[in-house]
């Protein structure tokens, strides 16, 4: 959009009243992009303030603009928020079904959102303000209190979201159904459950920014060529978590850690499950295949684990690459790509990664496995890598670091049809601890283990 060209609208002008709580301002705020858009769109500017409000609508061509010191607050009223309405399927993205997790894009309560952007293209929010979701509390909403999604977007295209803060968001921060070729930049969120949760979509882009999240920092699936590059993901769940096959995933230049600066809301909890969770099915049946997956250059820190692969029976993988990763401070499990089923994955590739685990100090943990089924496992049979149902492991110049003792051995694979090494493809451990031929070994260092 040509700003010159454009028309700017202020909400003042529609009658919006800044800093008084008893007034919703969702009449005037839609009143001022309704104009903006009917006259061919243009920009509608939040000034400095207070702005509560209940549901506002996005409309194509018009970009909300967040003057710095604007908020738009959420009402404490229920009532004040609309439901989604579209003519488009989405029930494939259900997940949690008979659970209280359970969630609908055609559920009432579930769909209720702040900004509500449906079938639209060519619009976004910017600017240095805020959007507050006031932390509302629907006893009718997931788990019997999630309240209203802060920006909630279906069908849409070409969305930009840029430059400002999402906090105290009652659900998601954002919620995308079948959303493309948009943007997500230099955004800084803090607060609520999931920080950006995309489900369905191509050619979306999430860079440069921060989050500190109660559940999950970046989630969803069914992604076609997904970029998430150089953001900050502090979560007292996961930092990535992809519930979805998806197709085209880059994940690089990210610091993921823990623990969580902000408290996951129903359990309270800080600790930091998997910096990269990617398991489609796991909030139930999500078939398809996984493929192109690339994971690069992340550092991670304090969290249960680096990467969690897990195939369900209705998917596939392709291939996985995961290149220069450095972790530190791994609490308790394996980095692993695996199925429990039979779903294969063709190809998993390492390349120059460095990662340091704290070890379980248990000389009976690895006897506890032998005659265990893997669905009663707490960890691993091993602390560093575990591979299951892979046809080809390609690793090279990969270190693995125990920091403390540990009696497991350093890496596992269970059905993979080739491990491919060259002349430098050796797993270096540093490491105290560990059982060597039955025999406890201390302070070894620099200890070679050719594949």
């Amino acid at each position: 959009m040509n700003i010159f060209l454009s028309i700017v609208v202020g909400i003042m002008s529609f009658g919006a009243v800044p800093n008084n709580e008893s007034v919703n301002n969702a009449d005037a705020i839609n009143r001022a992009i309704e104009q903006c858009s009917s006259r061919g769109g243009g920009v509608v500017t939040v000034p400095a303030g207070v702005f509560t409000t209940g549901t506002v609508y996005m409309k194509s061509g018009v970009t909300v603009r967040l003057e710095r010191g604007a908020m738009l607050k959420g009402t404490t009223c229920l009532d004040d928020y609309i439901s989604l309405k579209t003519t488009d399927d989405l029930s494939m993205y259900e997940s949690g079904r008979g659970t209280v997790n359970y969630n609908s894009a055609t559920d009432p309560q579930w769909s209720k959102a702040m900004i509500m952007a449906v079938g639209i293209s060519n619009a976004g929010i910017e600017g240095e303000g805020c959007i507050d979701g006031a932390d509302v509390r629907n006893p009718l909403g997931e788990e019997h209190m999630r309240g209203p999604h802060t920006i909630l977007m279906a069908g849409c295209r070409n969305m930009r979201f840029t430059g400002f803060s999402v906090k105290h968001s009652a659900n998601y921060a954002f919620l995308g159904y079948k959303v493309d070729k948009s943007v997500f930049s230099n955004l800084y969120i803090e607060g609520g459950w999931d920080g950006i949760h995309i489900r369905g979509g191509r050619d979306l882009k999430i860079v440069r920014c921060e989050m500190h999240t109660g559940d999950d920092a970046i989630a969803g699936g069914y992604w076609q060529n997904m970029l998430i590059n150089k953001c900050v993901l502090n979560s007292s769940c996961n930092g990535v978590r992809m519930i979805m096959p998806s197709v085209g995933l880059e994940i690089s230049d990210c610091d993921i850690y823990g623990p969580g600066k902000c408290e996951h809301i129903t359990s309270h909890r800080t600790r930091s499950e998997a910096a990269i969770n990617l398991e489609p099915g796991g909030w139930g049946k999500a078939p398809g295949r996984m493929d192109r997956i690339v994971i690069k250059r992340n550092r991670v820190r304090e969290v249960l684990t680096p990467l969690c692969v897990t195939l369900s029976d209705d998917n596939t993988c392709g291939r996985i690459v995961i290149e220069d990763m450095v972790a530190r401070g791994i609490t308790r499990m394996a980095m692993s790509v695996k199925s429990w089923g039979n779903a294969p994955t063709e190809k998993v590739v390492m390349r120059r990664c460095d990662l340091e685990f704290d070890g379980i100090d248990d000389p009976n943990l690895p006897a506890w496995f032998e005659g265990r089924s893997t669905s009663e496992w707490p960890v691993f049979p091993c602390w560093g890598m575990y591979f299951r149902n892979v046809g080809l492991v390609d690793i090279n110049n990969v270190t693995l670091r125990l920091k403390g003792a540990d009696y497991r051995v350093p890496y596992m694979c269970h059905n993979v049809g080739e491990i491919k090494k060259k002349e430098t493809q050796i797993l270096s451990f540093l490491f105290k601890g560990w059982v060597a031929g039955g025999t406890r070994t201390h302070d070894i260092q620099n200890h070679n283990l050719t594949l």
